[in-house]
């Protein structure tokens, strides 16, 4: 439960460094990056000052200082600007600056379009050839390896792995998004790992199609009562053999695909299915489907009232489950994704909440994140690049301790979907 904040209109000239301010007026008109920040100078005050804001809101729960009394500081009119000509430059270069960084994030948002779009055709493409495994299996299989083609060849045209999150509307849980995903993920931990390309490939490839015999298990076996629960997993467990009779129809689908959509809910210690088989006798990338299966597990579970956040479910694997993996590819994982994946809700050094756009695998402890600040529309809030902003994470942020206005503005799905560029 949040406690209300508490405003204290304030006269500029009774700001001081630590006084925490929002401003009065829109993001469109002030020269700063943020509408509400802690007065880090009296160069800031002055700046304030020159910028013609003649009062702010002050936070006193956010301040690490009182404001100055009224009755000790002079009128703003009466105030004499001392270097008049070099604030009138620092606010022009300020506006310009900020101009720029709005130029440079409306650049970045049509990136994360192209990359939206790519990401929703590789989900038709995966619905498409869904379609066709029983009646054309050859053809699905080969639209399989153009889909995983195309995503191999995004993935490895740069040194780095940047994910972004992308749009999509579908709050369930999606067979082929979660396809997608895994394929993903699972050609990420190979990247990570300097898997040669053919190896993402069939990595990739094996992802995609790793639940493909759930097509021949009826559906009442996931949504009927009337099933008791040994039955229903006994039939369910079945799915990795069928998935691999779908695969055995195709003369280009290799050993190896076959054995790791065979494995792919294996673990290390022998606790998995369907032969309970331990790292030593696995193929040496049928763990990486685990884990990324499994993490798509915990962020989607069946009984849909206890998901994890992205965040969450990482830990969660590190704290109570790494012993069901390979070391060196859990590790992999992290620093793929980093602690705060896309679609993660995070508290800013600087007090701003926002949620995680874009993160960089060459520097995972500065994502992007877009801020809440309702001074701005939703569609053009501020997306920063906290490295460059001089800004950290704090920490990763659960959604029912912030207030309704800051989640629907900020809008965390369920489901975070994300894709690279």
């Amino acid at each position: 439960m949040s406690v209300r904040r508490t405003r204290i209109k304030l006269d500029i000239n009774q700001l001081r460094p630590g006084v925490y301010i929002e401003m009065p007026v829109g993001w469109n008109d002030h020269p700063f990056m943020f509408s509400n920040f802690i007065i880090a100078s009296n160069k800031q005050v002055a700046q304030l000052r020159k910028a013609n804001i003649r009062f702010v809101w002050g936070i006193p729960a956010k301040s690490t200082s009182t404001p100055l009394p009224l009755d000790e500081v002079k009128d703003s009119a009466e105030l004499v600007v001392e270097n008049d000509d070099q604030l009138n430059q620092e606010i022009n270069e300020m506006a310009a600056e900020k101009l720029k960084k709005i130029e440079q994030m409306q650049s970045y948002r049509r990136q994360i379009k192209k990359c939206e779009a790519s990401y929703q055709t590789s989900i038709s493409k995966v619905r498409s050839l869904t379609s066709k495994m029983q009646s054309r299996p050859l053809q699905a299989m080969t639209e399989a390896h153009e889909v995983i083609a195309t995503m191999t060849d995004t993935l490895l045209a740069k040194d780095n792995i940047v994910l972004h999150l992308v749009n999509d509307d579908r709050d369930d849980v999606d067979v082929y998004q979660h396809a997608v995903t895994v394929s993903m993920l699972a050609m990420m931990i190979a990247k990570q790992l300097n898997v040669e390309k053919q190896q993402i490939t069939e990595i990739g490839i094996a992802g995609l199609l790793h639940d493909i015999g759930k097509l021949k298990i009826p559906s009442q076996f996931y949504t009927g009562t009337d099933i008791s629960p040994s039955k229903r997993r006994f039939v369910i467990e079945k799915h990795p053999s069928y998935s691999v009779d779908f695969l055995n129809l195709s003369p280009d689908i290799s050993d190896g695909i076959k054995k790791m959509v065979l494995e792919h809910h294996e673990f290390a210690d022998g606790s998995g299915y369907p032969d309970g088989k331990t790292i030593s006798q696995l193929h040496p990338f049928s763990l990486v489907l685990s884990l990324v299966n499994y993490y798509e597990m915990l962020c989607h579970p069946h009984d849909e009232s206890k998901p994890k956040s992205q965040s969450q479910s990482i830990s969660h694997i590190f704290k109570h489950r790494k012993h069901l993996f390979d070391p060196k590819q859990l590790n992999a994982f992290v620093k793929s994704m980093g602690i705060y994946p896309p679609g993660t809700l995070v508290k800013l050094s600087n007090g701003h909440i926002g949620i995680v756009i874009t993160v960089d695998s060459k520097r995972l402890l500065f994502p992007n994140v877009l801020i809440y600040d309702e001074s701005i529309p939703r569609n053009e809030a501020a997306i920063i690049d906290t490295e460059k902003e001089g800004i950290s994470v704090s920490g990763a942020v659960v959604v029912n301790t912030l207030p309704r206005k800051v989640v629907e503005y900020l809008n965390p799905q369920t489901r975070a979907s994300f894709y690279f560029d």
